[in-house]
């Protein structure tokens, strides 16, 4: 080594696939899936903060349950995550949260609510959710009260 540069702890990695641990026992590394890859990209970049990657398996676990309809079911959050005080969070809310509309496959309805000037005021899951489809079409003036 030249200018008295020292290793103090180091890695040796063979190849892609397999890696040798500091004991000396060499260990499979899995490559995540496109699928998982997808999902952390969207978690990562798609929020401000992003949302820390260890969400990624919880995120799909909602995903896969939603497809399922399973809205209500309860997953357990990474150590160290809780949702208003709780280590779990339903299917639902993290849906929501998480901003997972584009990864659900089922056929539950999603409701979008726009503002007069078209911007998106709520997305979310519900068949629940009845608006009132007739407008008021008369227009109270103060001339008309003269």
């Amino acid at each position: 080594m030249s200018n008295n540069e020292e290793i103090y702890d180091a890695e040796v990695i063979y190849d892609s696939d397999t890696t040798v641990t500091t004991e000396g026992e060499i260990i499979d590394i899995e490559e995540p899936s496109d699928y998982w890859k997808l999902v952390a990209f969207h978690l990562q970049n798609n929020h401000e903060p992003s949302i820390p990657i260890n969400m990624t398996d919880v995120c799909i676990k909602a995903i896969e349950y939603a497809n399922n309809k399973e809205w209500n079911v309860l997953i357990g959050l990474p150590e160290g995550t809780t949702y208003k005080g709780s280590t779990h969070a339903s299917v639902e809310t993290i849906v929501e949260s998480h901003h997972l509309h584009n990864f659900i496959t089922s056929d539950r309805e999603v409701v979008t609510i726009k503002d007069a000037e078209g911007a998106v005021i709520y997305q979310g899951y519900g068949t629940e959710l009845k608006l009132n489809t007739e407008t008021n079409t008369e227009v109270e003036s103060d001339d008309d009260q003269q």
